[in-house]
């Protein structure tokens, strides 16, 4: 007799990674062996990726070396167990980075990460990240509030240093950004505590580049 765990099928583990360039191009790699997936899962959080002088990709079948100067993100796609690789430390506490898709609606809802001891605040804002290659890439913030003015200050002032912009991707795994490959970040609704110096101007239009135009720009 069959037990209900007999019938019971493992759902196969496997990851897609794919590097998206400075030139508008996309290359993708893959891996189903899950020793190897939790190791390139694994190398991949680590916080000094983007910036190393290449990324190394090795098979038995050959090797690909990357400068990554030339790499704009890496999106690590799998249904198996990402590293928690957040919350981001930043000078105003814990930050959350969240994928949000085309289809996927802006929830003003309080989550909680793992390890907190403070709640996040509702949605702090909806930041959509522009690079070299023509990619864009819509995101969510989520902050841990102690003091929420200071908080929206310094998230949005200190984005461009780090050395990796990690987020979460919504089906599974996680999405890395070089910063040195940003053209672009608008976030809405306007963060508190924007410079005085800042030029009272609104984003009229955005045109792809016509050299570099990648055929995709969702995730």
């Amino acid at each position: 007799m069959n037990t209900h765990s007999d019938n019971m099928v493992a759902k196969p583990i496997d990851l897609t990674v794919e590097i998206r360039s400075a030139d508008g191009t996309s290359t993708e790699y893959y891996q189903a062996d899950e020793e190897r997936i939790r190791k390139t899962l694994h190398l991949l959080s680590t916080p000094r990726l983007m910036t190393q002088p290449q990324l190394v990709l090795a098979s038995e079948h050959g090797v690909t070396v990357v400068p990554v100067r030339g790499v704009d993100i890496i999106l690590a796609r799998t249904s198996g167990h990402a590293p928690l690789i957040f919350p981001l430390i930043f000078p105003a506490g814990l930050l959350d980075i969240i994928e949000l898709r085309e289809e996927a609606q802006a929830e003003n809802v309080c989550e909680k990460l793992p390890g907190a001891s403070r709640w996040l605040s509702p949605l702090v804002s909806q930041v959509e990240v522009h690079t070299l290659g023509g990619w864009a890439v819509t995101l969510k913030i989520l902050a841990a509030t102690g003091n929420p003015v200071q908080d929206r200050r310094q998230w949005f002032a200190h984005f461009m240093d780090l050395p990796v912009v990690a987020f979460r991707l919504q089906k599974g795994g996680i999405g890395l950004i070089n910063p040195s490959n940003i053209t672009r970040v608008t976030a809405h609704p306007t963060p508190e505590g924007v410079p005085d110096a800042s030029l009272p101007m609104e984003l009229l239009r955005w045109t792809p580049s016509r050299i570099k135009s990648p055929t995709n720009l969702a995730i």
